[in-house]
């Protein structure tokens, strides 16, 4: 601890201050406007610094923004940079890292997480954060807030399994989505190959209706595997996702790519879903899946809870919604208690949802592969009936599908 400092005076500190119980107020939380009682009566918009985002552009402060994709901050500091720091020569620099950029997250076949060089600067004398950190104060120092020799921000990113002849792992840019990437998207269409008329992703509407059906159960989630949000916690457990070991999850594949395939930026989904019950909570994950091998790799997920699902396009946001809306993400929800809408049971109803912000390459061969479960406990919240029975629907006139920010090297 900090020299001179008692336990008792510490203790008295901490009784001096109203501290409010963050994880009891989470539990208190259904809609986004809710006033829980661990928080005195307040929502939590009062304490989120994200209803400041004017005052913190008008500031003209530079920021220096360092996130992890594999960490929980780089959706909102993607966010810092774009509605609040990006005229101001602000940096963000998005490592391969978890939590605290304590680890370098080896995600992709054959690649292993370490520990990042953060915990050698004493040994080695450098990182790439170091170094983009020196790189900002000193351009700071000569009155030049970013490299490029003015006032626009930059941002600096790391691409996962990036196979090193192809792509640059480190890249800049300034503007987010990078300009190289185009929004595709896959639908959910029958693969005919199949035996068993499965759903697949395709790049053609679905002529035929079929569904994918799974159920919220106990024991969903990935379970006995080093997550991210475990690593949030636990920094010094290694990354490490086991997701070919979930049988119960159901999952719909690309054909293997003929290209390696770049995805930076926010996936999200725009699906077609009924239910057995009025609320449903649906999980969704991003997977390298390697058909020679059979190995699945964690990519990103992305969660939704369906009473939230009222749609508006991001043109009508207003106030401070809009520095929560990525600037890649063409919608928002407000989360609030009046949008909220029960599912009728057995009838499809239309969600429409984000998954976390990504760098990743999938190699020439792979499948992406999307995984979907009712349930993951042990990483969220749940407040839906168990045993809810959920059915991804995909036909002529509702068509299920997910866009992806890609380019395509061949």
């Amino acid at each position: 601890g900090v020299k001179g400092v008692s336990k008792a005076l510490v203790k008295k500190a901490l009784e001096s201050h109203e501290t409010a119980d963050l994880s009891e107020a989470t539990r208190q939380v259904i809609n986004r406007d809710d006033h829980p009682d661990a928080l005195r009566g307040l929502k939590m918009d009062d304490s989120s610094p994200y209803t400041r985002h004017r005052e913190l552009r008008e500031s003209n402060v530079p920021f220096f923004l360092v996130a992890g994709w594999l960490d929980g901050s780089a959706r909102s500091s993607i966010n810092v940079f774009w509605h609040c720091a990006r005229d101001s020569g602000s940096r963000l620099i998005i490592g391969p890292w978890t939590h605290g950029g304590v680890q370098n997250a080896g995600l992709g076949p054959k690649q292993k997480s370490d520990f990042s060089s953060f915990h050698k600067i004493m040994k080695i004398g450098r990182s790439k954060l170091v170094a983009e950190v020196v790189k900002f104060f000193l351009s700071l120092a000569n009155d030049c807030p970013s490299s490029s020799g003015g006032n626009e921000g930059v941002i600096t990113y790391f691409t996962m399994n990036a196979p090193d002849e192809i792509i640059s792992r480190w890249r800049q840019t300034s503007c987010w989505p990078p300009s190289h990437l185009e929004d595709k998207v896959f639908y959910f269409g029958v693969d005919s190959a199949a035996s068993d008329h499965r759903l697949s992703l395709t790049q053609v509407p679905p002529q035929s209706e079929a569904e994918l059906a799974f159920s919220a159960e106990k024991g969903q989630g990935p379970h006995h595997c080093n997550s991210r949000f475990h690593t949030m916690i636990f920094v010094g457990d290694l990354l490490n996702y086991k997701m070919g070991k979930y049988r119960h999850h159901v999952f719909m594949d690309s054909k293997p790519l003929d290209c390696h395939l770049e995805i930076t930026g926010t996936p999200y989904l725009d699906l077609w879903v009924s239910s057995s019950h009025p609320d449903a909570d649906i999980i969704v994950y991003l997977e390298d899946y390697d058909p020679v091998t059979g190995s699945v790799n964690y990519v990103t997920e992305g969660a939704f809870r369906a009473r939230h699902r009222k749609l508006y396009p991001k043109a009508e946001c207003e106030g401070h919604y809009q520095s929560s809306v990525p600037p890649d993400i063409p919608f928002y929800h407000t989360f609030d208690e009046a949008d909220a809408e029960p599912l009728v049971p057995g009838e499809p109803a239309r969600l429409v949802f984000e998954m976390m912000p990504t760098s990743y390459c999938f190699q020439r061969g792979s499948c992406m592969r999307l995984a979907f479960s009712g349930s993951d406990e042990q990483h969220y919240l749940h407040n839906v009936q168990e045993g809810t029975e959920i059915k991804v629907v995909s036909g002529p006139g509702h068509e299920s599908l997910v866009h992806l920010p890609i380019k395509a090297y061949y």
